[in-house]
């Protein structure tokens, strides 16, 4: 990163904000300048003098009235980024509604939505309540980062989604982000296309990672796919203000808060939870790297090895998801197809796109897209229309993705 790593942490009063002494740690190992914001609920909680002596700065906090307003000012001109970790169900309905009641607050009103990076952490039954998720939507559409949150035991006692991912994974984002700022290299969904504002209301379909096909019980066929793709689609989809879905194969890579997320594994569920919700989708895209064959025949234990004897699979064809999609796509509604191909072969994922009854298609190479960060993709279009772009993180792949699709949204609403 070319200039100054000026990490500006906002600490709230969660039980997690235990965690944030190793974090302000970690971040000046990374070679980031540390500042922390404190407000009157995280005072008890974690300490202002160790905060000081680790990140090397004075702590900053409410108790002088004096300097508030220059504290904000001065604050939210010195931060690269400003991290809110842990971010409580209260903080974040602040956040949504423009509430700037204290420093921390009056701070995410004076830095810029794309430098907010949000650590969510709650009790399970409040990160599922509507008005949590519907905050988080918000921020997310205004162009915050809102990280995932972890599953596990939470402070209260019981087990569930809502635990703050751990420091190091926030760490990494924190530095990503950054990094992604300094580089100028993401392309905004909202710059991509003036009709932004068509997809709020509207429902967002994806599909992601890879599905899971049983040989026997402890051993599966499946590939490479991390779920990347699917995930920053999800953003780029949630920044547009749409409600999204997505039915994700078991994927390493964590989704975004605030969009509803259906787990399965083999590609018979996943096309029967995307044939479910497919009639409610305005825009869906096919982005989840679908196993084309599973075995006939699952063994019901565990194969055992054998010195002297081979072992024949025989294979069987999965359910073809995008086809029967396309079968059933009303004229209202956009499907996005990926053609994932070991070769150059266009042509064929063009041929692809027409027979499956997409509006457009993916294409991109094996060699350029499995696993990785990035991608090299041409867009092909059902009138006809074809753009191939050079090498780019997927996040900014997506986003692309997306904004093409919101041209194709707008259109057929006019």
């Amino acid at each position: 990163m070319g200039g100054a790593r000026r990490v500006l942490v906002g600490v709230t009063g969660g039980i997690a904000a235990y965690k944030v002494p190793p974090l302000v740690r970690l971040l000046r190992k990374s070679g980031c300048e540390v500042k922390v914001v404190l407000t009157a609920a995280a005072k008890p909680l974690v300490g202002a003098e160790a905060l000081r002596v680790l990140s090397g700065n004075p702590v900053h906090t409410d108790d002088n009235p004096a300097r508030y307003d220059m504290d904000h000012i001065r604050l939210s001109e010195w931060a690269s980024v400003y991290l809110i970790c842990p971010a409580t169900a209260n903080t974040i309905a602040k956040m949504a509604a423009g509430i700037a009641d204290n420093l921390l607050t009056a701070l995410t009103l004076s830095i810029p939505e794309e430098k907010i990076i949000v650590a969510p952490a709650m009790n399970r039954v409040m990160w599922a309540n509507k008005a949590t998720l519907t905050n988080v939507g918000v921020l997310t559409s205004r162009g915050v980062t809102v990280l995932p949150v972890g599953e596990g035991e939470l402070a209260c006692g019981v087990r569930g989604p809502g635990r703050m991912i751990e420091i190091d994974e926030i760490a990494k984002r924190v530095v990503e982000l950054m990094d992604k700022i300094d580089r100028n290299d993401g392309v905004s969904a909202v710059d991509i296309d003036a009709n932004t504002a068509t997809f709020k209301g509207k429902t967002v379909l994806i599909s992601s990672g890879p599905t899971e096909e049983p040989i026997d019980p402890v051993r599966v066929i499946t590939n490479k796919s991390s779920g990347k793709m699917g995930a920053a689609l999800a953003k780029a989809a949630l920044a547009t203000g749409a409600r999204v879905t997505v039915v994700s194969g078991p994927a390493s890579e964590p989704l975004p808060s605030g969009v509803e997320v259906v787990r399965v594994k083999t590609a018979a569920e996943m096309a029967a939870a995307m044939g479910e919700r497919f009639a409610s989708a305005d825009v869906c895209v096919m982005a989840a790297a679908v196993s084309d064959y599973r075995p006939a025949t699952p063994f019901h234990s565990k194969i055992h090895r054998s010195e002297k004897e081979n072992i024949t699979l025989e294979l069987t064809p999965n359910p073809d998801i995008l086809a029967a999609l396309g079968a059933v796509k009303t004229p209202k509604q956009i499907l996005v197809g990926f053609s994932l191909e070991s070769g150059d072969d266009v042509d064929r994922a063009e041929a692809k796109m027409r027979k499956k009854g997409c509006d457009m298609m993916v294409f991109n190479r094996a060699d350029t897209a499995v696993g990785g960060s990035d991608t090299v993709m041409t867009l092909l279009f059902a009138d006809g229309g074809r753009e191939a772009f050079p090498k780019m993180s997927k996040t900014a792949a997506a986003e692309l993705i997306l904004g093409k699709a919101l041209k194709r949204v707008a259109a057929k609403v006019a």
